[in-house]
């Protein structure tokens, strides 16, 4: 599998968070400096959160062409603890 770029994975997640919850946005996406973990921030109504997503769910996804459920999960997590958090 080709070497993805930080850009490439910040697009996919930006339509997977879209898909889930339209308010929310991604602002940012970070490679850790371990190589192994991506630092994903997400706002919603002016508040925010982050989440750590491992590398290994990020290729799953890639080579499943979007089909894996295992980064629809992890990101509903961070999205729901978002509204909930920050829920009015």
């Amino acid at each position: 599998m080709p070497k993805m770029s930080v850009e490439q994975v910040e697009e996919a997640l930006r339509k997977e968070v879209q898909q889930l919850d339209k308010r929310v946005q991604v602002v940012a996406v970070e490679q850790s400096k371990k190589k192994d973990i991506y630092r994903v921030t997400l706002l919603k109504d002016g508040r925010s959160t982050s989440a750590d997503l491992k590398k290994d769910l990020i290729d799953q996804y890639f080579s499943r062409e979007g089909k894996d459920k295992g980064l629809k999960k992890a990101l509903g997590k961070a999205v729901s603890h978002l509204s909930i958090r920050y829920g009015r």
